[in-house]
């Protein structure tokens, strides 16, 4: 009789997770970030997101709001 297979812990760790992009509260972006991304580095790269830069248009941004590692919302002046 066989008993339960074990779980290999390596494999159990992910390696980036899916961070959503919004500007004015809709959704403009995703991004594959490590789940230990630092939140500048998270803003950094989601104001420089192709979704987010058509979005704006030029605008300016008056708050970035970041809730690691899984959202990034962006309110434009």
């Amino acid at each position: 009789m066989a008993g339960w297979p074990l779980a290999d812990q390596a494999l159990l760790v992910q390696d980036t997770v899916t961070c959503v992009v919004q500007v004015a509260g809709k959704v403009r972006d995703r991004l594959e970030v490590p789940p230990d991304i630092s939140e500048d580095d998270l803003r950094e790269l989601a104001l420089a997101a192709p979704g987010v830069v058509r979005a704006l248009g030029g605008a300016d941004v008056r708050k970035v709001i970041v809730v690691l590692p899984k959202l990034v919302n962006i309110v434009p002046a």
